[in-house]
């Protein structure tokens, strides 16, 4: 077990155990970022997005005694985090939404690394061919190049084996290297 994942798990122990509301504030301040930048790239609208974070972080509250270990704290908070991204798009149904508005994305909070995207044009450009893969292609993508997930924490959170994870990013990869680069 990782120094992270046991710091979260004695956070974690300590809010359910002994109500330290600081133990839930430091996990709060730990994923705070990370969680914005995930729902973010789904959502794309800054309102709705803070929205939609908030609900999760309540969601761990109020869900913190269901958390059964059996997967990491992280994983278990994109879980909650991928639900909410889906209760949203469903209350949304009416009025669709691009999922991402890559000429909105804030580049200045995401710890993304566009070593092979240079300038503003070919980062909208990747983004928008981002937001066309399939939906676990996507997910799977964010969380393994933006979230630093492993493949086997992916499978974790998309209920899904971790082969299938694998599969996922690299159909991405393959999609994107179609419509990037044609020839």
């Amino acid at each position: 077990m990782n120094n992270d994942v046991l710091q979260d798990e004695v956070l974690l122990s300590r809010f359910l155990h002994k109500q330290d509301e600081a133990a839930f504030k430091a996990l709060l301040n730990r994923y705070q970022r990370q969680l914005y930048s995930f729902v973010r790239r789904h959502i794309g609208q800054h309102e709705d997005v803070a929205d939609i974070c908030q609900q999760v972080f309540i969601q761990v509250f109020r869900k913190a005694e269901q958390y059964r270990g059996e997967a990491s704290f992280k994983t278990w908070l994109y879980q909650i985090a991928i639900n909410q991204c889906k209760n949203y798009y469903r209350s949304q149904a009416r009025h669709p939404v691009d999922p991402v508005a890559p000429d909105e994305l804030d580049t200045r909070t995401e710890s993304v690394d566009y070593e092979l995207v240079h300038g503003d044009e070919e980062r909208k450009i990747f983004n928008s061919a981002i937001t066309r893969l399939p939906e676990r292609q996507r997910q799977t993508l964010y969380l393994h190049l933006y979230q630093d997930c492993s493949f086997q924490e992916i499978a974790n959170i998309l209920g899904c084996p971790t082969g299938t994870a694998k599969a996922n990013y690299h159909h991405a990869i393959q999609a994107l290297r179609k419509r990037l680069n044609p020839e």
